[in-house]
């Protein structure tokens, strides 16, 4: 965790695992990475810098290869 509470994320790390490491509380259904979260619930391929805000979480992209989303910061917003 970084000292604002983000954390950053590799974009295959799984819902799953993320929730349980940082006792939150992801939908798991639609998708198995915070990766895949981030582009079922954003509807594109999003570009490095842009910011996503839901189930009250921030996340934004901070790196990507090709069309795969590589870094991700997340914050839970207050």
């Amino acid at each position: 965790p970084q000292p604002n509470g983000s954390v950053n994320v590799d974009g295959h790390v799984s819902v799953r695992d993320l929730n349980r490491a940082m006792d939150w509380d992801l939908p798991q259904d639609d998708a198995i990475s915070i990766a895949g979260l981030i582009i079922n619930e954003a509807k594109i391929i999003p570009n490095i810098g842009q910011a996503f805000s839901f189930y009250g979480f921030r996340f934004e992209i901070l790196r990507k290869q090709d069309n795969r989303i590589m870094s991700i910061r997340v914050a839970k917003l207050l």
